[in-house]
């Protein structure tokens, strides 16, 4: 049985999976991080792997290495793919966690993977099975908090599912200032980059993209667990299927 961790800016996600199916999981938010160690404790596995955009809690670290085999993902953890990127020491360890689940799914494709968390990124895995880049703009939920926080008068404001084409009051041309932003954006990038890749497959990740896919009206394959598959692969990559 493999153990993933995935903590992320916002929120920490554990999940086992075996033979490459999820058989269980859960998703702790930034106060509850002393959970995940009971939580740990009281399952069954073999071996882990860690992937953090920051620090790993040391709660974490002492529970993952009851079992032995512990990989803490970084640029030089084995991948099932390669990476082209001109930094590889400072690219995102989601970011190819993500590309790893896409991998996964898509091998022989070139694919567009969306992540829509505290940032958007947005990766090219070509069909070669090579990481070849990507973009990172500001998410959903930090461009409401940037509006608010860096201007005078503007309130914090949350996602809505309805909103109008020009807001009528502050309220609404926040929130259709901010959503349809995020909609035409992802919308180019969907369309330049099918332009350049005929039958390329296009997935979507992250906290808010169950939210936000379904207004870019294109075909887009959500998978809110790619993260984690992505890094059960990596595992089983590095120490056999």
């Amino acid at each position: 049985m493999n153990l993933v961790t995935d903590i992320g800016n916002t929120h920490t996600k554990m999940a086992l999976f075996r033979n490459g199916q999820l058989m269980d999981k859960i998703t702790l938010g930034s106060n509850e991080q002393n959970e995940a160690e009971g939580w740990i404790t009281t399952r069954d596995f073999s071996r882990a792997i860690i992937c953090s955009v920051g620090n790993t809690p040391h709660s974490v670290i002492r529970a993952l290495n009851i079992c032995g085999n512990v990989i803490s993902l970084d640029h030089y953890t084995p991948l099932p793919f390669k990476v082209i990127y001109g930094t590889k020491e400072s690219l995102g360890y989601d970011r190819i966690a993500g590309a790893s689940g896409a991998f996964k799914y898509f091998r022989g494709k070139d694919v567009l993977i969306f992540d829509a968390g505290t940032a958007i990124t947005i990766d090219h895995l070509n069909a070669a099975g090579e990481y070849r880049g990507g973009n990172i703009s500001p998410g959903l939920q930090s461009r409401f908090r940037c509006l608010h926080e860096y201007t005078a008068g503007l309130p914090l404001t949350e996602k809505d599912m309805v909103f109008p084409v020009f807001g009528s009051d502050t309220r609404t041309a926040i929130v259709a200032g901010v959503q349809k932003g995020i909609i035409f954006e992802l919308t180019g990038y969907i369309d330049e980059f099918s332009a350049v890749h005929p039958g390329c497959s296009i997935v979507a990740t992250g906290g808010d993209s169950e939210f936000l896919m379904p207004f870019l009206k294109k075909e887009v394959i959500v998978k809110p667990d790619l993260v984690l598959e992505g890094l059960d692969l990596i595992l089983d990559y590095n120490f056999g299927g």
